[in-house]
């Protein structure tokens, strides 16, 4: 934010330099991030000197050329050729001398040089008000009053502006600084304090509410505030008989030196007094107020509106609008309509100043794509008791520029009443937050330079009132603060001595565990990202379509963006835009997994629980001549999952059907102890599609916090390895399409034998036209005893066992 040093001094009268001032503003939280000059005319007029033109002769070889000899204060008088029609003797002139660079009021800038015009050496321009920027004129050299001292530099002759400019930046809960008053208000508490200024020092008087002469033809002017939760406070005043022309120099520089561009004088007035004071207004055209009505309602849903940009933007149905009787006007807080703005025909204005609600105007902004200074100052908080002050210094200052007539009293609509904010303090405490030893009466003296008031309710205690402008002032911690940095943070004693301690926290279990299995994936190829635990909505949205329970996601009050409005409730979403802009980069092939927490809220109690994420995508290697290509398979997917559950120690867990899902075209379940642990399966082509992916996905998700408990406790033993001969059997059963691999393994699983080690598929066989509906299952069975070698019978009595099992309860057929 911009603020000029000379319109702070207009505001708080001190002789103090600009570079102190700045220091002071950054030492008490007010940063001056950068300095820069100002002047009212590019180039300060710097290098031109006055003179006087002491003789003027034809040129011998130009008809429309001169050659003068001018006095500029030297030692001789400087030939100059001039080719303007009014040069004469004795004018007092503008002069540059070689090597000044001059700036026109249009065009860039150039450097005078010596120069020979038609065989006479010119040393030096006699300037014309617009080859200097200070004016359009151009029929001749400028001519100035006889009282000109020849040789003095024409900025000090045109008494030039010559600012500095303070850039600030403004940590987002310093609302009360967004102004000029409000800079210059914390300004006066520190130069008090440090008693750098007299104590009867005081900021320049707010203008004052008043009684005018009024119309009995705007008599029935009404306002009427439907919305009261968003508009807390709505003031109006009409001022007629405008003349809507160019500002006055003084104004206009005042707004070109904290860079904004002068537009007409009644909308640099409203900019003037929005940077003086803080509080936005607008102006509308009374003409078109129709019914002589302002309505503060909120806008009908789909509604279009054209804002004085000239877009036309579709309205939301929490959008507060100022309307008139029949149709939308303006933006509540943020940016005019195109109709009822002012115009160069305007004869009679509304000046419009309120109070409205942060949230509502932060939420209708971020909407619409739109950030003014206005909207600006409203999202923050605007300072409640400067409402009427700044709808009087509007009307003031156009009688004075513009020769309005106030024709009306000061209409106010205020439903919304602001009350102090109350903070409790104990002086004890503020010493121990501050780390400095000050007595309960100097914090008294900081806490009333900066209106704070002061009810003591005790020896150590006291209740304050904390001003409605510094709306971030609401607990103990920030009244420390204030005093700190009125005290000085400079001030606080550095201590002699630093004492450390050289013991360390052991890292938890659960973290060590993580980092083994990030090793483990990042071994087998594949590689860590980080996201943002911010989401879309659209992606919540799917998600909570797919589940059973009864979850809310958790949203942001003020999301930066749709795209990061709602902490993520799984980490599958951010992992596929991951993939898909390695993609779009051309990178196909992908292996990546991500540890992140997820946010859930059921019942009103909030859920966080921390989640491992796998995707895998493309080729499993790049292609080369001796591997071809090889996809990325499910089985490769649950190969990784299965190596960190074997990693923990998890045996013996169900594999299940993955039901349904947004996510999932198909897959698996994994269950442990009948929890859920994991979800593994391959991306749903509708997904794919959406996502505008370029080949398949696999994706993995697992639920770390109900894995954890569960790791590394079972007992692992050892036995010896086995030195009897395995046997092994091979079977082949005709089973429906339904019945999956492990409800055949579960089905094996009960017959009660010590001898059958491990039942693997070698082979599936479909055929839809011989064996429709069907498939074929080859198993292969390994037995093995621990003590002996096996005999065909013991096998063979198994076999049959496994072969009943398997016909009558999963109805199938040995091929």
């Amino acid at each position: 934010m911009n603020i000029s040093y000379d319109w702070l001094k207009s505001i708080l009268p001190i002789d103090l330099s600009a570079k102190k001032a700045a220091e002071i503003l950054t030492d008490i939280g007010l940063e001056v991030e950068k300095t820069s000059s100002f002047n009212s005319v590019e180039g300060g007029l710097k290098g031109l000197l006055i003179g006087q033109v002491k003789e003027v002769s034809k040129h011998p070889d130009a008809d429309r050329l001169n050659i003068t000899k001018v006095d500029i204060g030297g030692d001789e008088f400087s030939t100059i050729v001039c080719g303007a029609p009014n040069v004469a003797e004795g004018q007092k002139v503008v002069v540059a001398v070689p090597g000044t660079t001059i700036h026109p009021t249009s065009g860039k800038p150039f450097a005078i040089k010596k120069a020979k015009i038609r065989g006479v050496s010119s040393y030096g321009m006699i300037c014309a008000e617009d080859e200097i920027g200070l004016g359009k004129e151009h029929d001749g050299i400028m001519v100035l009053d006889n009282k000109a001292a020849v040789g003095q530099a024409a900025a000090n002759y045109f008494n030039l502006e010559d600012d500095t400019i303070f850039e600030i930046g403004l940590t987002p809960n310093r609302a009360d600084g967004m102004s000029h008053y409000g800079v210059a208000r914390d300004l006066l508490a520190a130069l008090k304090y440090k008693k750098l200024v007299p104590s009867n020092t005081n900021l320049k008087s707010l203008p004052e509410a008043k009684k005018w002469s009024t119309s009995s033809n705007y008599s029935n002017f009404k306002v009427i505030v439907d919305q009261e939760d968003k508009c807390h406070r709505y003031a109006g005043l009409i001022l007629e008989n405008i003349s809507v022309k160019e500002s006055p120099d003084w104004l206009k520089n005042k707004l070109k030196a904290i860079g904004l561009k002068p537009i007409n004088n009644v909308v640099d007035t409203t900019n003037f007094v929005l940077h003086e004071l803080g509080q936005p207004l607008h102006a509308f055209d009374l003409a078109e107020i129709e019914g002589k009505t302002i309505k503060v309602r909120c806008a009908k849903k789909d509604q279009l509106f054209t804002t004085l940009d000239g877009a036309e933007r579709k309205l939301h149905e929490n959008d507060l609008m100022i309307c008139n009787n029949t149709t939308e006007m303006c933006l509540a807080g943020i940016f005019g309509g195109e109709k009822s703005g002012v115009k160069e025909t305007t004869k009679t204005v509304f000046i419009e100043s309120a109070l409205f609600d942060p949230v509502s105007t932060r939420k209708t902004a971020k909407r619409h794509g739109l950030n003014t200074d206005a909207s600006f100052r409203f999202e923050r908080g605007v300072d409640p008791a400067m409402v009427i002050p700044a709808l009087v210094m509007a009307a003031e200052i156009m009688e004075d520029i513009a020769g309005a007539n106030v024709c009306s009293q000061i209409i106010d609509v205020h439903p919304v009443k602001h009350q102090p904010i109350t903070v409790s303090i104990n002086y004890s405490n503020i010493r121990k937050l501050c780390g400095i030893e000050l007595s309960n009466n100097e914090m008294n003296s900081i806490l009333t330079l900066l209106d704070i008031q002061i009810n003591k309710t005790g020896e150590n205690t006291a209740d304050l009132l904390v001003p409605n402008y510094r709306n971030d002032v609401t607990r103990e911690a920030d009244i420390a603060e204030e005093v700190l940095r009125i005290y000085g943070y400079n001030e606080v004693e550095l201590p002699t001595k630093l004492e450390s301690s050289m013991s360390f926290t052991p890292s938890r279990n659960a973290v060590k565990l993580q980092k083994r299995i990030s090793d483990h994936l990042s071994s087998i190829g594949l590689n860590e990202i980080l996201s943002n635990s911010l989401s879309k909505r659209a992606h919540i949205q799917a998600i909570e379509s797919t589940s059973n329970l009864d979850l809310q996601h958790i949203s942001l009050l003020n999301p930066l963006s749709n795209d990061t409005a709602i902490l993520r409730q799984s980490l599958v979403y951010n992992l596929i835009d991951v993939i898909k802009t390695n993609q779009n980069h051309g990178e196909v092939n992908c292996a990546l997994f991500e540890w992140g927490k997820v946010y859930q809220t059921k019942n009103d109690k909030f859920k966080e629980q921390q989640h491992l994420t796998i995707g895998l995508s493309g080729l499993q290697n790049d292609e080369h001549w001796f591997n071809g290509k090889s996809p990325v398979s499910f089985f490769q997917l649950k190969g990784i999952v299965q190596s960190i559950l074997e990693l923990l120690g998890l045996q013996n867990y169900q594999e299940l059907t993955l039901s349904s899902h947004n996510i999932w075209s198909e897959g698996i379940t994994i269950n442990y102890q009948k929890k859920e642990i994991a979800k593994i399966g391959l991306l749903n082509s509708e997904l794919l599609t959406k996502m505008n992916l370029s080949s398949s996905c696999y994706i993995a998700e697992l639920n770390w916090d109900a894995i954890l408990p569960y790791a590394y406790k079972t007992n692992t033993s050892f036995q010896p390895i086995n030195k009897f001969q395995k046997v092994y059997r091979d079977l082949s059963f005709l089973i429906t399409e339904k019945v999956t691999f492990h409800e055949l393994t579960h089905c094996i699983s009960k017959v009660k034998n010590k001898i059958l080690q491990e039942v693997s598929l070698f082979d599936v066989y479909r055929n839809k036209k011989s064996l429709p509906g069907k498939k074929a299952y080859g198993l292969r069975f390994e037995f093995l005893h621990s003590e002996r070698t096996l005999t065909d019978k013991e096998v063979d009595k198994v076999m049959k066992q496994v072969q009943e099992k398997i016909t009558k309860e999963l109805n199938a057929e040995l091929r």
